[in-house]
């Protein structure tokens, strides 16, 4: 019972990611746009994660394979995703030779910190006791650290920047766009930006609290959050583009 218990949080995160990126990748393949595309490799980077660590905890974390799950767990979801997830923010707003450019240095920033995540050494003392918080601290310090918290803030600066950029730039705009109102456009911003800092914040907000047991519980909150903002920017980009097509049909007669 108390490890279904202990289960039910990571669970959540599963469930959220999984239909996170479900839709976001359904997204990719219909309009073939690479910041759907890159934030689809995050999420499937946090769902793989979270499915990580529910295995350790099933197997047990001091176990072989239970060590091995909680160095992919890590990898994946403490060291590599934030920075992916920026990725698909700097895709919207950067030219596509500008964004593969960083699409390269990503991709060996990720390598390397991966490689040194696996690498690492484990308290196990700590790896015995992780059920149910993040694991901070289980991994003794080393070159890991330096590229974690490398990866984490590029990641987190990106998400909100551009959020907190596309926002500022609507409010100068008019005070509608065709029939969605500016102030939508505004709540998408502030929803992905609030997600983003819950993800970011989640395990330090846990030990403010003296709760780590809520790690997953936040995390789960900032992804709905960003979740929302994305549906809601997903909205006006869809009414745009319908908009579009109407002038353009409008304007150009159907030849027969």
């Amino acid at each position: 019972m108390n490890t279904i218990l202990l289960l039910l949080p990571p669970l959540i995160n599963v469930l959220v990611t999984g239909i996170f990126a479900f839709v976001i990748l359904r997204q990719y393949i219909s309009r073939r746009r690479s910041y759907q595309l890159y934030w689809s490799i995050s999420l499937l980077m946090a769902f793989v994660a979270t499915l990580a660590y529910m295995a350790m905890l099933m197997v047990g974390p001091t176990s072989e394979p239970g060590t091995y799950f909680f160095r992919l767990y890590y990898a994946l979801g403490g060291t590599i995703m934030p920075s992916w997830l920026g990725m698909g923010s700097i895709a919207l707003i950067s030219k596509p030779r500008v964004s593969r450019a960083f699409v390269g240095f990503l991709l060996l920033l990720s390598l390397i910190a991966g490689t040194f995540v696996l690498d690492a050494t484990i308290d196990m003392a700590r790896l015995s006791h992780i059920a149910g918080t993040p694991g901070t601290g289980t991994l003794q310090p080393g070159p890991w650290l330096v590229m974690t918290i490398l990866l984490n803030t590029l990641g987190v600066v990106a998400v909100a920047g551009v959020a907190l950029l596309s926002g500022w730039k609507m409010l100068r705009k008019q005070a509608r766009m065709g029939e969605i109102r500016t102030s939508n456009i505004l709540w998408a911003n502030i929803f992905i930006f609030t997600g983003a800092i819950l993800n970011a914040a989640a395990g330090t907000l846990a030990r403010f609290l003296g709760l780590d047991s809520i790690f997953w519980l936040i995390m789960a909150l900032g992804w709905i959050v960003l979740f929302l903002g994305v549906l809601l920017a997903s909205r006006r980009s869809r009414h745009s583009h319908n908009v579009a097509t109407a002038q353009t049909t409008h304007t150009d007669p159907v030849k027969a």
